[in-house]
């Protein structure tokens, strides 16, 4: 379906009463438009899609295009010609003739209008009466007659917000746990109670079209800039009907797509960690059935952890181009992904219950990565076409390229009956470069990872290189990079205040794929029923996915580490020999996997939404799909020489131990693996009006999780819900309780080479809430959150330590997911600036005690963070927004360290790895409307 937005909330465009009647906008008022808060001249209206399909509420203007033009400076008069004749050509510069100011926007202007101008204010403040389209087939369907859990962030939202990550926008929805540490992509998120990590049961959506069929590595290219003009979240419900993988829940963000008169934006983003950004968008009508525009960002910025390189460099770019038809429309877009990000991992820390840093590395702005072991070349497996490659996470990072093409149309075939069919064809590339911490035990003083009565390996390289010694060798330390040897326990102890030393992983991952999606749909109106039948489908083709050239290698403990060997040395301090490579201890360390896979994806779907009376509304909906999965799998192989290592005599070319063979490799033969399997879901719900500021809910929801050839996970939702809205007040609670069936605990017991899996359900009883409160003209407070109890419940295990953990299974009975908070709200009271110009807004956040791991091992302390945000009107078309997060520089732990498996902290060391959230920072923009 194509969403027409005639004007969004911050860049609003005069409507009248008739231009209203000519939309079929229903809700506007028989007297003139709604009015709401805006800042300057904007005020609340209502949007909606052109074929009377569906209708959602956004703002427009009441002041004439002509008065702001003529409150505008030259410069910027000359800055909007300019953008506009660059990137639209100067046909798309045709203004419309003014209109002139309603009797609303006059009484407001004057004294008497006061009054006028606060109720709109409180109108403002309420999300109830805005009209969603996500999870929904309906005419015309509101928040308040909603009979699923939705959240509205529309453009003004999203500023305050200013979220650095897509994870972080996620944040504005109760029911969702975000771990946004990890930097700008790959961040982590769980909905209603589920296990963190990952992002599974949750579909990102762009325009209503899952960005991919797989959710991970969605936020390469589904970035937050100014040409989104709109986030809507549904959980549960209808979210496992009308997409895929989404059961838990379906994230759409609504882009730009003005066909009135041309209009545009731009803006200018810094940040106190050098954040160097422009957004653009501007686009409109062409000619009387035509309309296009174009939009996008680029940037080049640091990371707000020192890693001592740009982290984030590149940009994306958006057109779009359309026709009008008789009751309908056709249109196309594009979007060129090219983008570089630094992903962040697990940092050394001390203290569990009360995480601090160490000397040589902040908590808050520190990390191990760092150009001395950013940029590794490291050996492969010759199957794989190479004996090497460079996994270089300074320079290309999470580097992704993609190039997207689609395609919307849409017709009313009679005055009941109407099609609408939409899809998108992407080619992705992403090589995923980063630096990984490896096990807590890998945290260790230098001295302990010498002492060749701990460590085998050291006990190897002294035996082996004995003779070049004299027969006594000693163990030491070097830096790679300046090739400074230590061997005195002193001298080790105090290396970068810590002496401490950790074992890493560098990885280079590739995903390559092509996938086209395409969703169509008939829908049947009738008075008082909207019946829709559609087909949405899938088809992948996922041409490289592979692991290869994961290497462990050994470092000091500091900001930006450096590459530390572990050498034999001599009794006049030469070095006999090494046990590491350049400080690899080990390649291939997670095998080397080489894949190829298609997918193919077909669902039928049906939603039903009948309006019983003018109060009481009952829908239903089902999906069938029809999955099938071909794959080719590579087959790793065991330990293996590496080529050239040895002479012809056996003998060690190099001295240096770690480079004689790989741990794990690709081995040049593939398994043909092949799925097929077809899943219902269903759901049904109602919505009763009990009177004009009440309105009560239920759902229930049964769907899964594709897990490509493997059998589906499978995922109950029970809600049951109240919206109350009055003047200055409204609030939305949501009692849910959620059934995730299967759940699997692994975890390698005694000598066992393979995991054995606990398997069970997870119960979640909760409780989400959103609020909003206006008492007075000049100060409001807003709440987001959940409260919830989540439980795991064993059932049986699988593996060569099955019949052992069975009998003790009941010890995790009980148990709670791992990083999975009872508590996690938002309290954001807000003070508004005189004459609309804007507010001050300052959120507490707080996210309660988690466990790391599934059996609950270590418990992650709460944090509480403060985040303040401004946005003021300088001008009617210059706006000033300033963000600072976690204003206090909390140091609080999203997660602990996902490679430990249950045992977080090695044996009675106090030092353990975690990733902390981002310490404090800040940026500013201004943003232009022309």
């Amino acid at each position: 379906m194509q969403f027409e937005f005639i004007r969004n909330i911050a860049y609003g465009k005069s409507r009248n009463t008739n231009d209203c009647i000519n939309d079929r906008i229903s809700l506007c008022p028989a007297d003139g438009p709604a009015r709401g808060k805006r800042s300057g001249d904007s005020m609340i209206s209502h949007n909606i899609q052109n074929d009377g399909m569906h209708a959602w509420a956004v703002r427009a203007q009441h002041h004439t295009r002509k008065a702001r033009r003529a409150r505008r400076t030259p410069t910027q008069c000359a800055l909007a010609a300019s953008l506009a004749a660059l990137h639209m050509g100067a046909v798309w510069a045709q203004a419309a003739e003014p209109a002139a100011p309603t009797a609303e926007a006059a009484a407001l202007s004057a004294p008497n209008g006061a009054a006028a101008a606060a109720a709109a204010e409180d109108q403002a403040g309420s999300q109830l009466d805005k009209v969603v389209v996500t999870g929904s087939t309906s005419l015309r369907r509101t928040v308040r007659e909603s009979s699923v859990a939705v959240t509205v962030a529309d453009r003004e939202v999203l500023d305050r917000k200013a979220p650095r990550s897509t994870a972080q926008a996620l944040e504005l929805v109760p029911g969702i746990m975000v771990e946004a540490s990890g930097g700008e992509v790959s961040n982590n998120f769980s909905v209603r109670g589920l296990a963190g990590g990952a992002q599974q049961f949750i579909q990102f959506q762009e325009d209503g079209l899952p960005v991919f069929y797989t959710n991970a590595l969605s936020d390469t290219i589904l970035k937050q800039e100014l040409f989104i003009d709109r986030m809507e979240a549904v959980r549960g419900g209808t979210s496992g009907i009308l997409t895929a993988n989404g059961a838990g829940a379906t994230i759409n963000f609504l882009t730009f797509k003005n066909k009135d008169d041309p209009e545009g934006a731009a803006r200018i983003t810094l940040s106190d960690y050098g954040t160097k950004r422009f957004d653009f968008r501007y686009g409109g009508r062409i000619s009387e059935n035509w309309f296009g525009g174009v939009g996008g960002f680029f940037r080049s910025s640091d990371s707000v952890r020192d890693t001592g390189f740009t982290a984030d460099h590149g940009g994306i770019f958006r057109g779009y181009l359309g026709r009008k038809l008789d009751d309908g429309e056709f249109s196309v877009n594009m979007k060129l992904v090219d983008d570089h990000n630094t992903f962040l991992l697990p940092i050394p820390l001390r203290n569990p219950s009360r995480p601090t840093g160490l000397p040589g590395i902040n908590a808050n702005y520190g990390t191990l990565l760092g150009r001395d072991n950013g940029i590794m070349t490291v050996l492969t497996s010759p199957k794989t076409g190479a004996l090497s490659q460079v996994n270089d996470a300074v320079n290309d990072g999470v580097a992704t390229r993609s190039q997207s093409f689609g395609y919307n149309f849409e017709k009313g075939l009679d005055k009941e009956w109407r099609l609408r069919s939409k899809g998108r064809y992407t080619h992705f590339q992403n090589d995923f470069n980063s630096v990984f911490s490896f096990d807590n035990a890998s945290l260790q003083p230098g001295v302990n990872r010498l002492d060749p009565s701990r460590n085998t390996d050291v006990q190897g390289m002294l035996n082996r290189f004995a003779g070049a010694c004299g027969g006594a060798c000693i163990p030491g330390l070097r830096i790679v990079g300046t090739g400074e040897v230590l061997t005195a326990p002193g001298q080790i102890n105090a290396l970068n205040g810590n002496g401490l030393v950790a074992e890493n992983i560098s990885a280079r991952n590739k995903r390559y794929l092509t996938e086209y999606v395409n969703d169509a749909a008939v829908t049947w109106t009738l008075p008082n029923n909207s019946l829709t039948i559609g087909w949405l489908m899938f088809d992948t083709k996922i041409n490289k996915e592979s692991n290869v050239g994961a290497t462990k290698f050994l470092s000091d403990v500091r900001s930006n580490a450096r590459r530390t060997d572990i050498v034999a040395v001599g009794p006049n301090g030469q070095v006999a020999g090494a046990l590491t490579d350049g400080s690899v201890l080990e390649y291939g360390t997670w095998g080397e996997g080489v894949n190829t896979a298609s997918m193919m994806s077909n669902s039928l779907y049906i939603n039903d939404e009948y309006k019983v009376n003018d109060r009481w509304r009952v829908d239903a909906g089902a999906r069938l799909e029809h999955f099938r999965y071909n794959g080719w799998q590579g087959q790793g192989i065991g330990r293996t020489k590496v080529p050239g290592a040895f002479d012809a005599n056996g003998n060690d070319v190099d001295n240096i131990i770690a480079n004689n063979e790989y741990a794990g490799t690709f081995g040049g033969n593939f398994k043909h693996v092949t799925g097929n399997w077809t899943e219902p879901s269903w759901t049904v719900g109602t919505n009763y009006l009990i009177n004009d500021n009440m309105a009560v809910y239920g759902r229930y929801a049964a769907s899964y999780q594709a897990n490509n050839e493997n059998p589906v996970t499978k995922i109950n939702f029970a809600e049951l819900g109240l919206r109350y809205k009055q003047r200055g007040f409204s609030v939305t609670g949501t009692l849910f309780r959620t059934q995730f069936k299967d759940y699997r605990v692994s975890r390698q017991f005694g000598t066992d080479t393979r995991s054995t899996d606990i398997v069970g359900d997870i119960i979640v009883n909760g409780l989400e809430l959103e609020a909003n409160w206006r008492p007075v003209r000049w100060g409001g407070l807003t709440f987001t959150g959940v409260f919830q109890k989540s439980a795991f419940d064993p059932k049986s295990a699988t593996g060569p330590s099955a019949e052992s953990q069975a009998r003790g299974m009941s010890a995790f009975k009980g148990n709670r997911p791992k990083r999975t908070p009872e508590l996690n709200f938002t309290v954001a009271p807000t003070w508004y600036f005189p004459n609309r110009k804007g507010e001050l807004s300052l959120a507490y956040h707080l996210v309660g005690d988690r466990f790391s791991d599934p059996a609950n091992t270590l418990k992650l302390p709460a944090y509480r963070t403060f985040d303040l945000s401004m946005r003021y009107e300088l001008t009617p078309a210059i706006t000033l927004n300033a963000s600072i997060q976690n204003l206090t520089n909390t140091v609080g732990l999203t997660e602990g360290n996902p490679r430990s498996g249950f045992s977080e902290v090695a044996g009675n060391s106090d030092y353990f790895f975690a990733r902390p959230i981002l310490g404090r920072n800040a940026s500013v923009s201004l943003t232009m409307t022309f």
